[in-house]
């Protein structure tokens, strides 16, 4: 069988030259300089503590289980009302 290729190669798609038409764009240097600078910002990012990081997970955790509590009592609230209005 003769292999089907589409007669528009940069129509993308399945083809199997799609990759190599991708990557042709990006030049190694670009990306060298790129990683370079994304190093070079993370090397600013002032990290939390391992204290804050613990505090701010339970601020989280206790907001979490105050909303869920709070929409489960709006929703059996509400839940009773349609029951009442409907049978």
């Amino acid at each position: 069988m003769a292999e089907h290729r589409s007669p528009k190669p940069g129509a993308g798609g399945s083809s199997p030259s799609w990759p190599a038409i991708f990557l042709r764009g990006i030049k190694v240097e670009k990306l060298k300089k790129f990683i370079q600078e994304v190093k070079e910002e993370l090397k600013k990012v002032v990290w939390p503590t391992k204290n804050e990081t613990i505090q701010i997970t339970v601020v989280v955790v206790v907001m979490v289980i105050l909303v869920s509590a709070f929409l489960g009592v709006v929703d059996v609230a509400l839940s009773k009302i349609v029951k009442m209005i409907v049978g």
